[in-house]
């Protein structure tokens, strides 16, 4: 096995990911497409698995990020042959390289519950509720050939899986230091900070316990 993860900003890395493929002895790669370019199909044929991580701009951006339009083609030459895994940015980029809608909707910042609505290989072993990080105010409308598996009761679309693609609002991959540093780049009031900060010290743990199984389920995809 070997991971390629598509990082698109400086501070938005696997995080608590990489520790998880350090473990279990899985080489992995970044391509940083904000200083570099994105490949082609045909130069990342040695992975097995690709990672989309999350960033600042829309999918829809694609004129200032030429990179968007080379991940979606990616994803869409991809997704039914090798296992893809998107976070935030980068489960946006899987829904609209499926053709569907991605779009500004509310915004959630910190620590929210979502909900298990389906049976899948890859969330088993993930519990029917669980408190993740989200940080986005984006969502985007779910591909007419994916299978919807967790739902939040404010942005419905959580998380879901098309084929061997595997896209996840919300940030399981967090660490601690992820967060006090994308809190320091957010204009916010600064009680609203210190509940968030608060709220990660209590679930951040138990969120890199459930990216691990996330991770192995999605590696055996």
């Amino acid at each position: 096995m070997k991971v390629l993860a598509f990082q698109h900003y400086p501070t938005e890395p696997m995080g608590y990911i990489e520790e998880i493929l350090k473990d279990m002895g899985i080489e992995y790669e970044y391509v940083k497409l904000y200083e570099e370019e994105c490949p082609n199909v045909e130069d990342i044929a040695e992975f097995t698995h690709l990672v989309f991580m999350g960033g600042p701009m829309g999918v829809y951006e694609e004129e200032k990020y030429p990179f968007l339009a080379k991940e979606k083609k990616i994803i869409k030459q991809l997704f039914e042959k090798k296992p893809i895994a998107g976070f935030c940015l980068g489960a946006q980029l899987i829904a609209s390289a499926l053709g569907e809608r991605v779009y500004p909707y509310k915004k959630e910042l910190g620590w929210y519950e979502v909900e298990k609505v389906n049976s899948d290989p890859s969330t088993e072993g993930l519990p029917k509720k669980m408190t993740v990080f989200q940080w986005h105010g984006d969502t985007f409308d779910l591909p007419k050939q994916a299978i919807l598996l967790y739902r939040g009761s404010e942005v419905e679309n959580q998380a879901f899986r098309a084929d061997k693609a595997l896209a996840l609002q919300f940030h399981l991959e967090v660490t601690e230091d992820i967060v006090k540093t994308w809190l320091k780049d957010e204009n916010m009031d600064e009680d609203e900070k210190n509940k968030i900060l608060e709220d990660t010290e209590k679930f951040v743990d138990r969120a890199n316990e459930l990216c691990e199984i996330l991770i192995k389920n999605f590696l055996q995809l």
